[in-house]
């Protein structure tokens, strides 16, 4: 599997009850920037959305990070797709000082 650099800009939570089951769900989507790299393009950036698995990554924060990828199968619209699941995160580079709580 290959690492990409991956740089999450910001996390959003969506929860609330499926309309279909009646049972709760809780999906966090990553927004993000995908640096790769490929022989014939050299470096590609691609801007999107990729929901973060259930219970992992729950203190997850945005920033620089060297991300692995699988494929899975998908769930909710991607029924029956296969879809890129983040396997792990590292920490890319030196972190940024956050600013300290008030």
């Amino acid at each position: 599997m290959a690492k990409q650099k991956l740089t999450i800009l910001a996390i959003v939570t969506n929860s609330g009850t499926s309309k279909k089951t009646g049972l709760a769900f809780n999906i966090r989507t990553a927004h993000c920037v995908l640096t790769q790299q490929s022989e014939g393009a050299g470096e590609e950036v691609v801007v999107g959305t990729i929901n973060l698995p259930p219970k992992r990554f729950e203190d997850l924060q945005p920033g620089d990070y060297l991300a692995e990828f699988s494929f899975g199968m998908g769930y909710g619209q991607d029924q029956g797709r296969l879809v890129p699941q983040i396997v792990s995160l590292t920490a890319f580079g030196t972190p940024k000082p956050q600013p300290k709580a008030a």
